[in-house]
């Protein structure tokens, strides 16, 4: 299937956008991909947080990423997990010591709360803000916009918000669909960005931190080397 592209005028990018790529992005063409690393804690269950290390790729001039993470269990027992959208499609792969597999997800609801992962973590690749025509864009007033794509025929949304100093400090939505088991379930979803810092040239949120119902994510990015 192939990605929907907006028409110049339905894609507008509000001032405070432009505001945000002028000031965090330098001058030069914008790169194809932006690649960069991640170490970081994730709960699943109330208590029990995993420590992960991951390296992640997002494309600048369509809806696209992939996230390769490893998860440790235990001594010497690590999970391979995929996260990722493409072409209207996306889900969730994971393997135990990166061959034997354990987990599977994918379909319509899932390739959805992929690519609205992609959204929220536009601050990442703000390159793409302007570059990618597969993004609509909305200014709900002075602190908050809501940027939007098509999943084939759905349109899915991402509220993000900045501060007075015009950095995004969050990413939101209402229902993101979330894997619950075997089924896909819409959950409120909430991530937090802070300590800005150069990164190849480019100034980033560096801190994050995610949560969507009983899962929470904290993250450290840093340079792919």
């Amino acid at each position: 299937m192939s990605e929907h592209v907006h028409s110049q005028e339905s894609f507008a990018i509000p001032g405070l956008i432009r505001r945000y790529v002028d000031r965090n992005v330098g001058s030069g063409p914008a790169p194809r991909r932006v690649r960069f690393a991640q170490i970081g804690k994730m709960q699943l269950k109330p208590g029990r947080w995993l420590s992960f290390a991951a390296k992640q790729e997002m494309a600048i001039h369509r809806v696209e990423f992939a996230w390769d993470a490893r998860f440790r269990l235990a001594t010497l027992v690590s999970v391979h997990v995929r996260d990722w959208y493409r072409d209207g499609d996306g889900g969730l792969d994971g393997r135990l010591f990166g061959r034997m597999p354990i987990i599977h997800a994918g379909g319509a609801e899932v390739a959805r709360g992929e690519a609205m992962r992609y959204l929220a973590e536009l601050p990442w690749a703000p390159h793409a803000m302007l570059a990618n025509h597969a993004l609509e864009w909305r200014e709900i007033d002075g602190r908050s916009v809501e940027v939007s794509t098509l999943v084939g025929k759905t349109r899915v949304a991402v509220m993000l918000q900045l501060d007075s100093q015009g950095d995004i400090t969050e990413a939101s939505a209402d229902a993101r669909p979330r894997l619950v088991g075997k089924e896909a379930v819409p959950t409120a979803f909430r991530g937090v960005y802070s300590e800005y810092r150069v990164i190849g040239g480019v100034r980033m949120p560096t801190a994050p931190k995610r949560r969507g119902c009983c899962q929470r994510v904290r993250t450290r990015i840093s340079a792919d080397d």
